[in-house]
């Protein structure tokens, strides 16, 4: 099934990535000298030096392997792209159908499936808290694979893990073919495929494995349509071999102002054997700044993470954070069918 990143969600046409075009990955330095910003249409053409073809952009020669299948005097487009990978400039196929000719498009009933996927659950939590998921993998011999490439370790968790476990999702993965990038081992996406072609698709496995599925590729529609808005929004798992999984959602609301001056928010929900269920929303108000809400149902927790509070804040500050104000609340997080609409309802939670 073609990943959502590749599918036109609106009437107006889109720029097409071009088949084998590798995108050129520059440092953010590199994109500063070049003037360029994130989501920037910029025109490249296409120079002669000597034997060799390089692409001048901004009256600056940049080394592109895609240019020898063009001629001197070629102008192409590229859209300026920034992710966790880096700054990118994607490589896409100008348009050439008036905006006014192009019918509306049609999605498919398998796409509208997803784009109208009820709020319940994940099944992804759900497959690794009951460890269906390594279960399988070590009955199909890929529970190393598993345990290696996409399995994180909660005792030693870092940013570089975090950051990883956000690469390995399944979010990105049609998006990095399209890039002509090479993932060296699969994501979570292209591993639970391999695992449901090897199970009965009418058993209580295959249908959980199918509905992870379906749980990634809506969170893919998600960010994608965040994105035609200039928003971010990324909603992932990450899975831990030594706790239960951690479902997160980070989000960023369209902003024309500095970088450093944008709100991020950041929501976390796992349920622990220990601690039972807990959510946590972190707002980032500036590039020190933060306020937390926690969440916990039981009465005992809430107490016990009252009384960190100062230690929290010990910790913050060592990364130079501050935390402005954290609200623990001996409840349940309340949930969008409880009163909430619109988007973005699960983000910007007012309590």
């Amino acid at each position: 099934m073609l990943g959502p990143e590749l599918i036109n969600l609106t009437a107006r046409p889109t720029p097409i990535f071009l088949e084998g075009s590798a995108a050129i990955q520059l440092t953010q330095q590199a994109a500063k000298d070049l003037g360029l910003k994130d989501g920037q249409i910029v025109q490249g053409v296409i120079t002669a030096r000597g034997d060799l073809l390089k692409l001048l952009i901004n009256n600056r020669e940049l080394e592109w392997p895609g240019s020898s299948r063009f001629k001197p005097g070629d102008r192409l487009d590229f859209r300026v792209d920034s992710s966790i990978f880096g700054r990118l400039l994607v490589p896409i196929r100008g348009l050439t159908t008036a905006p006014g000719n192009t019918p509306p498009a049609i999605p498919s009933p398998a796409l509208l499936q997803l784009m109208h996927r009820p709020d319940q659950p994940s099944v992804l939590a759900r497959l690794f808290k009951s460890g269906g998921i390594e279960a399988l993998a070590a009955q199909l011999g890929g529970s190393e694979q598993l345990r290696a490439s996409l399995m994180l370790s909660m005792a030693k968790l870092s940013p570089m893990l975090i950051k990883r476990g956000l690469s390995n999702s399944g979010l990105f993965g049609e998006q990095l073919l399209a890039r002509g990038v090479v993932r060296q081992a699969p994501d979570l996406k292209q591993l639970l495929r391999s695992l449901l072609r090897n199970v009965p698709l009418q058993s209580a496995i295959g249908a959980d494995l199918k509905g992870a599925i379906e749980e990634v590729e809506s969170k893919q529609l998600e960010s994608l349509q965040a994105q035609q808005s200039r928003e971010l929004s990324y909603s992932f798992v990450l899975p831990f071999m030594d706790a239960n999984a951690v479902e997160i959602e980070l989000y960023r609301e369209a902003s024309n102002s500095a970088a450093e001056d944008q709100e991020w928010i950041i929501n976390l929900h796992t349920e622990s054997p220990s601690l039972g269920e807990l959510w946590l929303k972190t707002t980032l108000q500036s590039a020190a700044s933060i306020h937390m809400v926690m969440w916990a149902p039981r009465v005992d927790v809430a107490d016990r993470a009252r009384d960190a509070a100062s230690e929290l804040q010990s910790e913050l500050q060592r990364f130079g954070l501050t935390l402005e104000k954290l609200d623990v609340l001996n409840a349940r997080r309340p949930s969008a069918s409880e009163g909430l609409s619109g988007s973005g309802q699960m983000v910007d939670l007012s309590t």
